[in-house]
């Protein structure tokens, strides 16, 4: 929504706290984030919030417009909402941190091989800068993978590389960053 330029109020929620669990409980129908408030629906789900995004603003072009392209930008975008358990679990999302030594088990670089494989892949064909030629979903889902990288010092393969510096480089990024560096909580479990 930040991308595309899309209005919407933010409610930060501090996770691992008292006050985080309070406002969980009170706004997260699932208990987790992200939940998206618009009048009177509730999404509580990411995929679910871009596909509604989408829909809502045909305008920000957030899906590409052939048929075929789009199945695939809904594959790769579901791919990575249901799938890289290993690289979830053993990479945590920090924005604050970067790990000079990490040292990915089989299951994680058996995760990373193919969200390589699945990125430059989708750049071959659309010839860059996004995964489908302009901004999507897709890019967006991708977003957190691309500061996992960063922050594990993961090498990156062909067109991989050049895609997650401009992820990086994006101005809503780059927000997302400098409020994260404001932040005060820690999440130990976030600390490898």
């Amino acid at each position: 929504m930040k991308h595309a330029r899309v209005k919407f109020e933010e409610v930060r929620i501090p996770l691992f706290t008292e006050a985080g669990l309070t406002l969980l409980e009170d706004l997260c129908p699932a208990k987790q984030v992200p939940v998206l408030y618009d009048a009177d629906l509730v999404l509580w789900d990411s995929l679910a919030i871009c596909e509604y995004i989408a829909e809502k603003f045909p305008e920000k072009r957030l899906w590409p417009e052939a048929v075929n392209e789009r199945a695939k930008a809904r594959a790769v975008s579901a791919e990575m909402h249901s799938s890289f358990q290993a690289l979830r679990a053993n990479m945590p999302m920090n924005c604050r941190r970067v790990i000079d030594d990490f040292v990915p088990n089989q299951e994680t670089q058996n995760d990373i091989a193919r969200i390589q494989h699945l990125l430059d892949s989708a750049l071959q064909v659309s010839g860059g800068p996004w995964l489908f030629g302009h901004y999507t979903v897709a890019d967006a889902m991708f977003a957190p993978v691309a500061s996992r990288f960063h922050t594990y010092g993961i090498e990156t393969v062909n067109r991989v590389g050049p895609y997650f510096k401009r992820v990086l480089g994006d101005v809503s990024m780059q927000q997302w960053y400098s409020d994260a560096e404001h932040e005060a909580e820690v999440i130990p479990h976030a600390e490898v």
